[in-house]
């Protein structure tokens, strides 16, 4: 039964993955339904019972790599700028929100002011598993995200210590004030210390090159099991924090060659996250849901309309943030794993103390997940659409990867575009001359999120990858397709792959329709001997002079794209109707010779491109 229960769970929650990312949805939705479905209260294809004392055990595991990984990945430079917001949030915004919700919970639900207190508590936490993949499809300025994400990755050890302390007071009622303010004293050194301890050691690991490979990915995971263990036997609760500690102090070192551990312990959350609710929603009692009728939906819809509201509005003020990005963070509060685990094992000790109503405060939870995810996913969709941000033209971008020759030539075609131009390479240096010129420029990494996140890049971007390396371009691809929702982003390809353009590859465009000599166009562009021409294809006419000088080039003319109504289209040849105007690279000789003579090849002192050395 035990090996049965591991498997299926693993199973299902991979198949919830998959749904989640073939229909653009939060992970959690399918999760809990299919967990729901197939456990115990449905098909009974598992049975979360048979683990007996084991699922705590890998609940508080599960928990500790979910929180480690997401302090790994917060962007500190990015919080700084927005930090007045996330405190307050942090603060004042988690006061309303625990008051609110126990109010609700009391008021509503009919639950005891002890077991309303600690609803109140869990839900004080937000859920950066859910967020984090809605605001990669959602339209938003940058700050919005990062609050968001920000305060998610943050307020999980808060809302966890908080419900913790809660539970004291419902165990040991009449617990001294002074009493309890010593056991937060040395719950949270603890945990800072313990945290920040192991998060050193793991950053002289990577310096020091000490481990290598795979090794020190392992490396690295026992160090953080080992560190909740230590900080859990000075405190109880204080592990979540040494987990959250530790990977913010190795986020905060800059340190190199960190790509590997990141996308390991990527990977392994999304495992622990897909096996934990699906054993978590399949030990639910369905029947303790029902029972909650419409005063437990009443209140998660108070949560939604009437508390978090109240919380950003109050936390966030005007002169920070306009009125629409503050209406996005209030309708934007999703509740995920960390609210389940910590209800599941709430529940587990009221019912061990004898108090009742712990099918109450657990079916309310769930309810409160499931509804605030389909709401978020609803308003990620809805609200960018309704306060005009995806019509907002100054906010759409152009992102081109590769500080070359191939990219300004490019750069200075899409000037027509009036859109913001960004440029990104992992070489500051190179950058330089971008940056005297006026350009936007990122230096980092293309395979990390957090470059394309400081570019600017979001669903409706064009992102072209025209570096000089095909894998990277590819990689970069990738990742802004998956990370973001970017459709078709643009590559510039030396040795296009025999099955490119064919399934899996069909998400992209090559840059001018198949192989391109970028080092060869490169040595053109510097000395001169290749130029950008922007050509009208206003009739028929223009069109057929435009193809005749494309055949006597040969691969010495590069069609980059066709801007129709200050738009580019790339992807598409000189084979549809006549229209706008194609920018192309152009080799000195004959080809140039027929634009010329046509009137409308346009390679004027503004267009030109002059690379620097």
């Amino acid at each position: 039964m035990l090996l049965t229960t591991i498997v299926v769970a693993v199973a299902l929650g991979i198949a919830a993955q998959i749904m989640a990312e073939r229909f653009q949805l939060p992970a959690i939705l399918p999760l809990l339904l299919l967990g729901l479905c197939c456990g115990p209260a449905g098909l009974a294809w598992f049975h979360p019972e048979s683990m007996g004392s084991l699922l705590e055990v890998i609940i508080h595991l599960g928990v500790a790599i979910i929180l480690f990984e997401g302090g790994l990945s917060l962007d500190q430079k990015r919080l700084a700028r927005v930090g007045s917001e996330v405190r307050n949030l942090l603060s004042l915004g988690t006061i309303i929100t625990g008051v609110g919700g126990a109010w609700l919970a009391h008021d509503l639900a009919g639950m005891s002011w002890g077991a309303a207190a600690l609803f109140g508590a869990i839900v004080t936490v937000t859920g950066p598993t859910v967020i984090v993949p809605l605001l990669h499809h959602m339209v938003a300025p940058r700050e919005v995200k990062t609050i968001l994400i920000s305060e998610g990755l943050i307020i999980d050890p808060v809302g966890a210590v908080l419900a913790y302390l809660v539970l004291q007071w419902i165990e040991r009622a009449g617990i001294p004030l002074r009493e309890l303010i010593s056991e937060v004293a040395v719950l949270a050194a603890a945990g800072i210390i313990i945290g920040f301890a192991a998060g050193s050691a793991t950053r002289l690991i990577i310096r020091k090159r000490w481990i290598t490979g795979e090794l020190r990915n392992l490396t690295v995971l026992s160090l953080l099991l080992l560190a909740y263990l230590a900080a859990e036997s000075q405190a109880e609760q204080s592990g979540i924090l040494a987990a959250v500690v530790m990977g913010l102090t190795v986020s905060a070192s800059e340190l190199p060659d960190l790509n590997s551990l990141k996308a390991f312990k990527g990977q392994l959350t999304t495992l622990v996250i897909s096996v934990l609710f699906i054993l978590l929603a399949g030990q639910l009692d369905v029947t303790a849901v029902e029972k909650l009728g419409w005063g437990g939906l009443a209140v998660v819809i108070g949560l939604i309309l009437i508390v978090r509201p109240l919380s950003v509005f109050a936390s966030v003020w005007g002169r920070q943030l306009d009125f629409r990005a503050r209406l996005i963070l209030a309708l934007t509060s999703p509740r995920g794993i960390v609210a389940a685990a910590v209800a599941s094992l709430s529940a587990r000790h009221l019912f061990e103390l004898g108090i009742p109503g712990t099918e109450t405060l657990e079916g309310l939870v769930y309810l409160t997940i499931l509804v605030t995810g389909a709401w978020a996913t609803a308003m990620a969709l809805l609200l960018p659409w309704l306060l005009g941000y995806t019509r907002d033209p100054a906010r759409r971008r152009i992102v081109l990867l590769g500080a070359n020759g191939l990219s300004e030539a490019v750069a200075q075609a899409l000037k027509e575009t009036r859109r913001s131009i960004v440029v990104v390479d992992g070489t500051c240096w190179r950058l330089d001359h971008f940056r005297k010129e006026g350009w936007e420029v990122v230096c980092g990494d293309a395979r990390e999120a957090t470059t394309w996140e400081e570019a600017g890049v979001e669903r409706d971007t064009t992102v072209l990858c025209l570096t000089t390396n095909d894998e990277l371009n590819l990689i970069a691809a990738e990742e802004v397709r998956t990370e973001f929702g970017v459709e078709h982003p643009v590559v510039a390809l030396q040795r296009p792959p025999e099955d490119l353009g064919k399934r899996s590859r069909a998400w992209l465009d090559l840059l001018g329709g198949g192989a391109v000599d970028v080092p060869g166009w490169l040595r053109m562009l510097e000395s001169g001997k290749a130029k950008l021409c922007l050509t009208e294809l206003e009739n028929a006419s223009s069109m057929a002079s435009v193809r005749e000088a494309q055949r006597e080039a040969g691969g010495q003319f590069l069609p980059l794209f066709r801007i129709e109504e200050r738009d580019p289209q790339f992807g598409v040849g000189l084979d549809g109707p006549p229209g706008g105007k194609l920018a192309a690279l152009v080799a000195e000789g004959r080809a140039m010779e027929l634009l010329a003579e046509n009137g409308k090849g346009s390679p004027e002192p503004e267009n030109q491109v002059e690379t620097s050395a």
